[in-house]
């Protein structure tokens, strides 16, 4: 072939190439903006996402925390676990002097554990951990149980608690 058939070869190979790019970019970015699969909130309405907290039977999240005292202001990494009925734990990942101090409590007993060091305590009958607003499962029994008056004071409290 000559010089100037494959340099017309190349070119319309090119062409095709930037149009087929062209209709995949425009093609992806419609049916994109149309596909309403898998847990994506924004396809809900607010009943819908109400009913999808209450009926939460087990999470995991990462959660930062900062607690500001009179004296020093102190932040912690933690991996939170909850499977229902009264099943969780809490495990630092930061800072680095307490990395992994786990709590872990069972619906009777709180366990406390430290990784480094190979301690643990049992507390027997310990029911405070109920009341731990770090934990999604407080808010969601006590929005369960509240008045309307009261669900919008917790909705507003952790609301307050997610902003900061």
């Amino acid at each position: 072939m000559s010089r100037m058939k494959k340099n017309k070869v190349v070119i319309l190979i090119l062409i095709i190439i930037i149009f087929l790019a062209i209709f995949l970019i425009i093609f992806s970015k419609n049916n994109y903006k149309n596909l309403k699969t898998g847990n994506n909130i924004t396809n809900k309405s607010k009943e819908e996402i109400e009913q999808y907290i209450l009926n939460i039977s087990s999470y995991e999240a990462k959660v930062s925390v900062t607690i500001e005292s009179n004296k020093n202001t102190n932040s912690y990494v933690l991996i939170q676990k909850y499977v229902a009925p009264n099943k969780s734990s809490q495990t630092v990942l930061e800072p680095a002097n307490i990395e992994g101090m786990q709590l872990y409590y069972d619906g009777s007993s709180l366990t406390i554990t430290n990784t480094r060091l190979n301690l643990s305590k049992v507390y027997e009958n310990y029911n405070y951990l109920s009341n731990n607003y770090l934990c999604l499962e407080t808010f969601i029994e006590e929005y369960k149980t509240g008045s309307e008056q009261d669900k919008r004071l917790l909705r507003r409290r952790r609301a307050d608690c997610t902003r900061s």
